[in-house]
């Protein structure tokens, strides 16, 4: 999975073929296809990997004991700037290269960080009766929105801080119980 990353970053997803992955992996086809269908397979196994990690990364950057405004802040600050560590790579999640399979799980992996909203939230509402439950739909339109509204700044190289900004504007406006 490293050698597809590496070879996403110096050619991109579309321009990357299994002979670049195994080159930058320093292993043969055969080991690939061991572990591997094809390319699509090595990257959603990749985005998974990815996902994982960045799901346990912002889950332990929140503070379950801060305000919710303050919770919404460390979230997103951890997922931009786990973003921005690596933009190349991060852009291709919305390469016009992604096969079915890879949108899928990028919709499981959606909505795994809309459970992470619910459960934060729930656990607010818990001890805090100004903070009102947020609907697995709501979240998800959060969560989905957040990773275009990202991705289409690091395409056009823009710098991510007006965008996180005006995210932690739209889930403070969603989770204010307005309708």
């Amino acid at each position: 999975m490293e050698g597809l990353a590496a070879s996403i970053r110096e050619k991109g997803l579309a321009g990357t073929q299994v002979s670049d992955i195994v080159g930058h992996a320093h292993a043969s086809r055969r080991t690939f296809y061991n572990h591997f269908e094809d390319k699509e397979a090595c990257f959603v196994e990749l985005m998974r990997t990815l996902a994982d990690a960045f799901l346990e990364e912002v889950d332990r950057a929140i503070d379950r004991e801060a305000p919710i405004a303050t919770q919404i802040d460390q979230a997103i600050d951890s997922y931009v700037g786990l973003v921005t560590r690596d933009p190349d790579l991060m852009a291709t999640f919305a390469s016009l290269a992604l096969g079915e399979r890879t949108v899928v799980a990028q919709r499981d992996g959606f909505e795994r960080y809309a459970e992470l909203i619910v459960a934060v939230v729930e656990s607010d509402s818990a001890r805090d009766p100004e903070v009102e439950p947020i609907s697995i739909e709501r979240a998800y339109m959060l969560v989905s929105g957040l990773h275009q509204t990202l991705v289409r700044a690091l395409v056009r190289g823009e710098d991510l801080g007006p965008a996180s900004y005006e995210f932690k504007a739209v889930i403070r406006a969603a989770l204010s119980g307005s309708s």
